[in-house]
């Protein structure tokens, strides 16, 4: 049996009944709210100031774009500068020349009259030959900082050798030429231990301050360096203003005994050295007060001095080559030979030199010493024979001297028994 369907016959507005929602009494239109008013709102916030930054960078001093030529020049204010211009080359060559020159003639000299503290004069003429060939090789490499450096350290200490074996020649000269063998009494011995060991202090500041001062170093550090050298060779010259009092004052000496008479005649020939050694002093001198005046005017344009290389081959090259020279023109050598030609030591080298000037002892002590430098006695045999001899020719009337001459005597000898010979 099929199953039945019921159906309801229901309306539309029976089936969906209508809902009426009145919204106006639920939600209203309007909201009102009764809030605080916020009139002016203020935040007292803490002030915050920012100083203005800067940056103290340094200027640039340098041109750093300037392309260097085939010799490395670079005009002066670039970053690359080494020199103050471009060093000449002929000029250069010719003092390391002129100077090796002077260098193999001291050489020759001093071989030929075995003067063996010449040593000093041919280190300072080796050192200057060896700036100013340092200085032709700089010239064709004008960026190297190691043939700068070297050229200039060389060319500023070398002159303290010279000074140095002025000092010492006039030592010679006083102890070979003074008949007191003094000056102001001091002692030629004593004089060389003093103004060398002066040297050699002045030589140390001036070393210091000329490797500070090197092309390659900071404006800063070349200025405290040129400050240093000049300090050095300050005290140069100090000393050898003080070392010129005691040469005019051997002069006048010397001059007081060749007058009265009091020299030897192998004794007189002193003033050639002596001119000398006034000439070298001076040179020097006119070499220290350039360099002051140059180092003193700084380096800017109202200083023309470190900008022209003439200045120095005038007033440095040249006094150094005249300096050296007259020491070739006249060597000690030459005037101060024979036994007052050494200089004998100082007390005060033989103290600090003990190891040197080691005295020679014999082992068997003084006593011993002392017998050995006396003339050795005549022996046993040879007396005995001249004893006899003599007793002979006594007996036969003949005298005979120990000198070996003889004289007749006609008086009687007494036989003289054989113990009496011991």
């Amino acid at each position: 049996m099929p199953p039945t369907t019921s159906t309801s016959a229901l309306t539309p507005q029976e089936a969906l009944p209508s809902i009426t929602v009145v919204a106006d009494s639920v939600f209203p239109r309007s909201l009102d709210l009764d809030l605080p008013t916020l009139s002016s709102l203020s935040l007292d916030l803490p002030t915050l100031s920012l100083p203005s930054l800067s940056l103290d960078l340094p200027t640039p001093t340098c041109t750093p774009t300037i392309q260097p030529d085939k010799n490395g020049y670079v005009p002066p204010g670039s970053c690359d500068a080494l020199w103050q211009y471009s060093p000449s080359f002929a000029a250069a060559t010719a003092f390391a020349v002129l100077f090796g020159i002077l260098l193999i003639a001291h050489i020759v000299q001093a071989i030929y009259h075995r003067v063996g503290y010449t040593w000093v004069i041919i280190m300072a003429v080796s050192w200057e030959a060896a700036s100013y060939g340092s200085r032709a090789a700089a010239s064709l490499n004008q960026q190297s900082d190691g043939l700068a450096t070297t050229s200039q350290l060389l060319v500023l200490v070398a002159p303290v050798w010279v000074n140095a074996f002025a000092y010492m020649a006039f030592a010679r000269i006083v102890h070979f030429f003074s008949p007191t063998r003094k000056v102001w009494r001091i002692s030629p011995s004593i004089l060389t231990v003093i103004f060398v060991t002066l040297d050699i202090a002045s030589f140390i500041v001036q070393i210091i301050g000329g490797g500070q001062a090197g092309p390659g170093a900071s404006p800063e550090v070349q200025k405290q360096g040129i400050n240093i050298y000049m300090g050095g060779i300050g005290m140069q010259e100090g000393f050898i203003l003080i070392f010129l009092g005691l040469v005019i004052k051997f002069h006048w000496d010397q001059h007081r005994y060749h007058q009265t008479g009091h020299l030897a005649p192998s004794k007189r020939h002193w003033r050639p050295l002596l001119y000398s050694l006034y000439a070298c002093l001076l040179f020097i001198t006119i070499r220290i007060i350039f360099r002051l005046i140059e180092f003193s005017g700084g380096e800017n344009e109202s200083n023309p001095i470190p900008y022209n290389e003439r200045y120095f081959y005038a007033f440095e090259a040249m006094p150094m080559f005249l300096a050296i020279l007259v020491w070739n023109l006249s060597h000690p050598g030459r005037f101060i030979q024979g036994p007052d030609a050494k200089l004998p030591s100082s007390w005060i080298s033989r103290k600090l030199c003990c190891c040197c000037h080691r005295s020679k002892r014999h082992p068997g002590g003084t006593e011993m010493a002392v017998l050995l430098s006396r003339e050795p006695s005549p022996s046993r045999e040879g007396f005995q024979e001249r004893f006899s001899r003599e007793v002979k020719h006594q007996l036969g009337g003949e005298h005979v001297r120990a000198d070996g001459s003889s004289s007749s005597t006609s008086r009687e000898v007494s036989p003289v028994p054989r113990a009496a010979i011991y």
